[in-house]
């Protein structure tokens, strides 16, 4: 599904229409044209405003605030190093609504009051789809990472053949990438596993996750049994009834989507049962460990699958980032962290190819056909892909079981975890992430 980038329509329009948009300014005829040179390291002169909406009170909180802090962090990073094309970064930051109609109303405030040229953050699918359409109408970048369904470009999320946003783009890796990511584990790392059980926050990306999962499962390890799932209502206090169940279950691995306040919550409650690996019992967790370095706590959680590259320890400047934040907020969830990091570099890379084509700083059209064909993405944790068709970065990740470090990666800060370097994996893209205009359960039938 190739789409021609505006400038290539600009292409095909002719250029009586170029000429008549510059007022007439032809050039002569016989003049040469010089040819354009690399442009020098620019002054500061320019600004380029991010808004960041993400949560900053509440269970999710747990997840924006690093979000909003590594926001403020990669700014200054680059300020400090002449900008980014010579543009200072400003981001703006607004707490995230509790419902998407609230999200959409800090979306529109951006765009219209701030005039941002990007809004990224946003976790929750029913949110992100809500302002997609709003940064797009505007013109405005809307990066898409903490929500992480893979169809959040397109126009209909149910109709890939229409299209995608211009707008939107999404930077960190999906859905289907996690549920997906999971179902790999239980087939490399955990081959004793028979039978699974899961848990999922009852909205779309549960939904997603246990379908992703157990789709990847039957086809990786068909002979496991695929018990029932649960799902709970966002941010619910009690877990009782769903953990009865599972303690009745007996499973030997769960597999859960649930993030925040309600991952630890639910881990909090279920540990006294003794089900666990590392709690008395034999059943392996599979889970998003990074919540509990969150609230400072040692992890009882065995498999967990990863956002981006952040499982990777071997980019000093991704650990420099993380011992950071733990040395000045006293904790650190990395999740958020790389999130923002996937944002703030995308935009960068694109703002710095379109200065490097134009000689000066470029329009935010500009921009945007730049981020569009934007190969390689350098970030502190190695590079992502970006697969022009359907505007989204693709990301190698690193999963497996989680481990305390010990041999001090992260600067010896106080509760810090690794993936085990000898009970990981190492998944390119190609393994975990759907192609252009498929959704994970699609691909994953074609295996």
């Amino acid at each position: 599904m190739n789409r021609p980038t505006r400038r290539e329509f600009l292409k095909l329009v002719g250029a009586g229409a170029a000429w008549m948009m510059l007022g007439g300014c032809a050039q002569p005829p016989g003049q040469v044209t010089p040819t354009p040179t690399t442009p020098t390291a620019p002054k500061v002169t320019k600004e380029l405003k991010v808004g960041v909406i993400s949560f900053r009170a509440g269970p999710a909180a747990v997840f924006g605030e690093p979000f909003h802090n590594t926001a403020d962090y990669l700014a200054e990073k680059f300020n400090a190093a002449g900008g980014i094309a010579g543009a200072k970064i400003k981001v703006v930051h607004e707490d995230q609504g509790s419902s998407p109609s609230e999200t959409v109303e800090k979306a529109k405030k951006l765009c219209l009051q701030d005039k941002v040229d990007a809004i990224t953050g946003i976790p929750g699918t029913n949110h992100s789809l809500a302002v997609a359409p709003v940064c797009d109408e505007n013109n405005t970048f809307y990066l898409q990472c903490q929500a992480r369904a893979e169809y959040g470009t397109w126009k209909d999320p149910e109709d890939p053949s229409k299209g995608i946003m211009d707008w939107v783009f999404h930077t960190g890796n999906s859905t289907a990438s996690h549920g997906i990511q999971a179902a790999y584990m239980v087939k490399e790392l955990f081959p004793e596993v028979e039978t699974i059980a899961q848990i999922h926050q009852d909205y779309a990306y549960g939904y997603d996750n246990y379908d992703y999962f157990t789709s990847a499962v039957k086809k990786l390890k068909p002979d496991a049994e695929l018990l029932d799932p649960l799902y709970p209502k966002i941010f619910a206090p009690d877990y009782t009834p769903y953990i009865t169940e599972l303690v009745e279950m007996k499973p030997d691995f769960i597999f859960t989507s649930l993030w925040g306040t309600d991952f630890t919550r639910f881990v909090d409650q279920l540990i006294p049962y003794g089900l666990l690996k590392g709690t008395g019992g034999n059943t392996i967790l599979c889970g998003y460990w990074d919540f509990y370095p969150s609230i400072k706590r040692e992890i009882p959680v065995y498999g967990h699958p990863q956002q981006t590259n952040q499982g990777l320890i071997d980019y000093a400047e991704y650990r420099e980032i993380i011992a950071w934040h733990f040395t000045t907020y006293g904790w650190a969830q990395t999740g958020g962290i790389s999130d923002a990091i996937t944002a703030f570099y995308t935009l960068k890379a694109a703002v710095e190819k379109a200065y490097e084509e134009k000689g000066e700083f470029p329009t935010r059209d500009e921009i945007r056909d730049a981020m569009e064909r934007l190969d390689k993405i350098p970030s502190p944790f190695g590079e992502g892909t970006m697969r022009g068709e359907d505007h989204r970065v693709l990301w190698p990740v690193e999963c497996g079981v989680c481990a305390k470090d010990t041999l001090g990666y992260y600067g010896g800060v106080e509760i810090a975890y690794i993936i085990d370097p000898n009970n990981k994996l190492i998944l390119p893209p190609e393994k975990h992430e759907p192609p252009a205009f498929m959704k994970g359960t699609d691909w994953v039938a074609t295996w």
